[in-house]
């Protein structure tokens, strides 16, 4: 056999744009399927719990709603220990670079720390993974009320 080489190295963003651009091209909004040459293929709700490892039969993920800037402060105060500026929110949304930060700057010292630390990651999660919008640039603070009792989140129906 002829030296084979490595494969060369590849842009991963480069490649996800184009996989995603393909996907939603054979997307099909009536029936909820994408059209490949194999054959039609849905995306269920149990593909999503074994590609995310979710849970979807406890408690489910719901709760109110509120725009007050004010009440976004108090609950970033309370589970983050500081609170972001008005630049770092967009209507009901705080950006994601303002977790992001924030992750990076705590110091692991303590048990509030570690969990400070872990709520940005399942935010940056939420916020790009499982309910990201359009932009990927921020996520609505309405979630952050499911974080404040760090052991009960493994029971939510995040799924």
């Amino acid at each position: 056999m002829e030296n084979m080489g490595a494969l060369p190295a590849c842009d991963v963003r480069k490649f996800t744009k184009v996989l995603v651009n393909t996907l939603v091209e054979r997307w099909h909004p009536n029936t909820h399927t994408f059209h490949l040459p194999a054959g039609e293929c849905a995306v269920t709700l149990e593909d999503v719990v074994v590609i995310l490892g979710l849970p979807t039969d406890d408690f489910p993920v719901i709760g109110m709603t509120m725009n007050s800037f004010k009440a976004l402060e108090a609950e970033c105060l309370q589970q983050f220990g500081v609170a972001p500026r008005k630049s770092d929110c967009r209507a009901s949304c705080i950006k994601l670079t303002w977790f992001r930060d924030l992750k990076e700057r705590l110091q692991l010292v303590d048990e509030t720390s570690m969990q400070r630390y872990v709520k940005c990651h399942i935010i940056l999660l939420f916020g790009t993974v499982l309910f990201g919008d359009k932009s990927g640039t921020s996520m609505h603070w309405k979630f952050l009320p499911l974080l404040c009792d760090f052991s009960s989140i493994e029971q939510y129906s995040w799924g």
